[in-house]
């Protein structure tokens, strides 16, 4: 009998970190395909370009859609002549304009980041990298950062993890759908 309660323990333990595994795959992949599927969207060809000089904003439309947003950084030499512009941010929409895929971008920022939002909110994978490309910081998001995240030093060792959990709340990406 307590042979039987040890192997239930285990199993229920396993179902449930499989459970977390599955989310966190199914949050992974859900991130990818989502990713792949913004871009497609915003790749179109533009029919209109804003440019808002005191902002250095440049969004691209099709039709009243936005397909593209950037934030340059503009550099000025003592004349404020402009010398260069670096994109800060950049933002790729949805057709139904839900999704938008976020990057922000070295060297303007001190590292990167690439993350997804629906209807204003970070959800699924996200990262964080140095400007050399590899990664400083990956996670999860839905209503906040959730489950556990990673840091890493500049060669690739993990230095801290941080659970935050609600991990379960990746379950509610199952209802989101990409609708073009």
């Amino acid at each position: 009998m307590r042979h039987s309660k040890t192997i239930i323990i285990f199993l229920s333990l396993f179902a449930f970190h499989s459970c977390k595994s599955s989310l966190t795959n199914y949050a992974s992949e859900w991130t990818i395909n989502i990713k792949q599927k913004i871009i497609e969207d915003a790749n179109q060809l533009p029919d209109k370009k804003v440019f808002d000089s005191t902002a250095y904003n440049v969004t691209l439309y099709k039709g009243e859609k936005k397909l593209k947003f950037y934030h340059l950084n503009p550099k000025f030499n003592k004349s404020r002549q402009l010398l260069s512009l670096d994109t800060a941010v950049s933002i790729f929409f949805s057709t139904d304009q839900n999704f938008e895929l976020v990057r922000e971008l070295c060297p303007v920022v001190s590292r990167s980041f690439e993350g997804i939002r629906y209807k204003g909110a970070h959800i699924g994978f996200a990262e964080f990298k140095y400007c050399d490309g590899k990664i400083k910081e990956s996670g999860f998001r839905f209503n906040g950062d959730i489950g556990i995240w990673k840091k890493y030093d500049t060669d690739g060792n993990v230095i801290n993890e941080r659970d935050y959990g609600n991990i379960e709340r990746l379950e509610k990406l199952k209802n989101i759908k990409y609708y073009r």
